[in-house]
This record gives C-alpha cells, sequence and structure tokens, in this order.
C-alpha cells in the first residue's frame, strides 16, 4: 500500500489567539511520531521542525501567512496542489475557501459568530465567506468540546454526523508537586507584593469573560483577599476595582507563561466566570498547577472541569462571593479541590489529542 501524505496547514499569524498557536504547535510536535506510516508537509511561516525522517517542513510566504488576503486565497492553494497531499488538515479556521485537496477542518469555537459585537466588522463576513464553506465541504471538523457541536451545525450548516470531537490537552509545564507549588507561590508574591490570599483571573477582557460578575463578588467578601487579573485591564474593571473591597486590586497586564503558572500556584482560587467559552483550558492548567478552580455554569466549563471544580450561575454575583469564601475559609474543601482538579487533568493530554486527530486521519483516508 502506497504511503499515505497529510499536508498540515501550520501558518502561525497574528490573527491567532495562544491557545490557536499552542494546539499548532502541539500536534505539529507530535503526529509524525504517532503516525510513522504516514508522510507529513508542514506548511507554516515558522519553522517547525520536524523531528522525524516521516515529516518536512515547508515554509510559506508571508502573503500566504496573512489570514484573509489574496495570498492565504489564490496562492496557498496552488502550493498546497503542488505537495500532493491526500489529506490536508487546516488546523486554524484561517483557510482557503477552495481547497485543493481533500480536508479536515479544525473550529475551536463560534464565539464570533455567537457575539459578533465583541469583535472587528471584519469577522461575520469571513465567517460566512469562507468558514462556512471550508466546514460544509470537510470531510471531518474537528472541535474541542461536545457542546459545540450543536453551535457548527446551528451558525454554519455543518452536519453533525461529520463533526468529531477531539479535546485539548495540557502542557506537562503547568504539572507542578506540593514543593514546587510552595516555592513558586513564595516567588511571585514577594515579586508582585502580595501579602494576602489572593484570587486569581487570567484570561482577555472581552465583554463575555463577564468580569464585572467576578469583580463585584470579590467586593463583598469578608475575609481579607486581593484579586489578582492579567493581561491588559478595561477601565471598567479598573475603575469598579478600586472602589471598597476586601484588599487590592491588581493588574498585571500581559505575563508569562512562567509568571501565569507561579500565579496559578500561589492563587487561593482561580475564577473563570466568563458566559462562552471554546474549550477553558485555562481552568485545565490552573488545576494541573494546583489551584482550586470556580467556573461559572456554562456548558464548557461544566464538561471540562467535571466534579474538580465549584461552580456558580453566570451572573450569580453572591453564589460566586459563597463560593469564595468557602475555599478561603475550609482548607479542607480546597485541599480536596486541588486533589481532584489534578486527577481531572490527567485526564486531558496532548498526546491524546494526537492519537486522536491521527484517528481522524485514518479514518478520512480508508
Amino acid at each position: 500500500m502506497n504511503e499515505r501524505v497529510v499536508a498540515l496547514d501550520a501558518r502561525l499569524t497574528r490573527q491567532m489567539s495562544v491557545g490557536m498557536k499552542t494546539y499548532v504547535r502541539e500536534l505539529v510536535a507530535r503526529l509524525p511520531e504517532i503516525v510513522p506510516e504516514m508522510r507529513f508537509l508542514i506548511y507554516s511561516n515558522e519553522n517547525l521542525a520536524a523531528r522525524t525522517s516521516n515529516a518536512r517542513f515547508v515554509p510559506v510566504s508571508p502573503a500566504v501567512a496573512r489570514n484573509g488576503g489574496f495570498g492565504e486565497q489564490f496562492v496557498y492553494p496552488r502550493q498546497l496542489r503542488g505537495g500532493g497531499a491526500d489529506l490536508i488538515h487546516y488546523m486554524s479556521v484561517y483557510a482557503p475557501r477552495r481547497s485543493p485537496q481533500a480536508h479536515v477542518y479544525t473550529i475551536h469555537d463560534l464565539i464570533h459568530l455567537r457575539y459578533p459585537s465583541y469583535f472587528s466588522w471584519k469577522v461575520p463576513p469571513y465567517y460566512r465567506l469562507v468558514v462556512g464553506p471550508v466546514a460544509r465541504s470537510a470531510r471531518a471538523v474537528l472541535t474541542d468540546a461536545a457542546c459545540t457541536v450543536a453551535d457548527l451545525q446551528r451558525y454554519l450548516g455543518v452536519d453533525q454526523t461529520r463533526v468529531r470531537v477531539v479535546p485539548l490537552g495540557v502542557s506537562g509545564a503547568f504539572t507542578l508537586d506540593d514543593a514546587q507549588r510552595v516555592q513558586r507561590a513564595v516567588t511571585i508574591r514577594s515579586r508582585l507584593g502580595l501579602v494576602r490570599p489572593f484570587i486569581l483571573y487570567a484570561g482577555n477582557h472581552r465583554p463575555h469573560k463577564n468580569l464585572m460578575t467576578l469583580v463585584r463578588a470579590w467586593q463583598a467578601l469578608e475575609a481579607p483577599c486581593d484579586l489578582v487579573i492579567t493581561e491588559d485591564g478595561s477601565l471598567g474593571v479598573e475603575d469598579a476595582g478600586h472602589k471598597a473591597g476586601p484588599g487590592q486590586l491588581h493588574l498585571t497586564g500581559t505575563i508569562d507563561v512562567q509568571d501565569l503558572i507561579s500565579l496559578y500556584a500561589g492563587c487561593a482560587a482561580t475564577v473563570q466566570p466568563s458566559l462562552y467559552e471554546g474549550f477553558g483550558l485555562s481552568v485545565l492548567e490552573a488545576m494541573a498547577c494546583g489551584a482550586p478552580a470556580v467556573v461559572a455554569q456554562t456548558p464548557v466549563l461544566l464538561e471540562v472541569g467535571g466534579d474538580a471544580v465549584d461552580t456558580f450561575p453566570p451572573t450569580d454575583v453572591p453564589a460566586l462571593t459563597r463560593a469564595l469564601t468557602r475555599l478561603l475559609s475550609d482548607e479542607r474543601h480546597a485541599e480536596d479541590r486541588r486533589r481532584a482538579g489534578r486527577e481531572r487533568v490527567q485526564h486531558f493530554t496532548w498526546d491524546a489529542t494526537a492519537r486522536a486527530t491521527a484517528d481522524i486521519y485514518r479514518e478520512m483516508l480508508r
């Protein structure tokens, strides 16, 4: 039997989120080794060097790496066709409208269609003119969570029988033992001047993240406690956060991964109050670091967190305050959440994500 060739669209562009880029890098690093019977062509604007003999890096031009432009839509298909792959995996929503070969397509979520007012006016037309046609013509659409399957049919008209749910993984860098957690907690507290217990939110500040619910719940706490919010702060959060509360609001701005891990290690609790998530990878990363997690009762956060997280109705400020109060005052419960979280994340590894993806390739190439 002839060796089958899979092209990986591994372009990494400024429009892609950190999570999307992580997905691409983690799979590109694993798939050739996991599927030795196939040959891989890795198309990228970054040198994602292949570590196995069955993978070859294929550079793309800056024009091809520009999402939505002429290069992506007209030059790139010719380059892909010349590679002669049996199957193309478009690893993000940015893809040529007319694929030159059979393809599978990863769509992490449809937040741009569910909440279009939160994004540039250019985004909905791109989904209508490009993402929809690519998804409907795909042999399979890969998505992170079961709750996204209905969205794919509702917003893009994708037949649910062609959707494959492939959960994401957690990098080993986020896995800390107790000694590592304590040491990182001491270091980050000293550097940021955190003298009180602190609640952590890690993520962007778009409206669907529902940060004001978190700020108000924190302000209602009676026990002394700081609130740490990463990434660039919005004026609304900053203004509200500096009103009377049980401690100090810290807006860190953008931080690197190592500082994020240390904040997870040192926090009394991490909160994800979002009204909508594609997967909730940050919750898993927090639990891997030993942070007790409190999440809004939205479908994907419940799906990912399982019974290892405390939950609250998304806009119920008193309920979130009660959940945080319990974690701050009941060390036995907090330790139970840490243990449950570490057990939960063992079900989410990038090796498992890569193996499930490889099985889809095999299925599509039969």
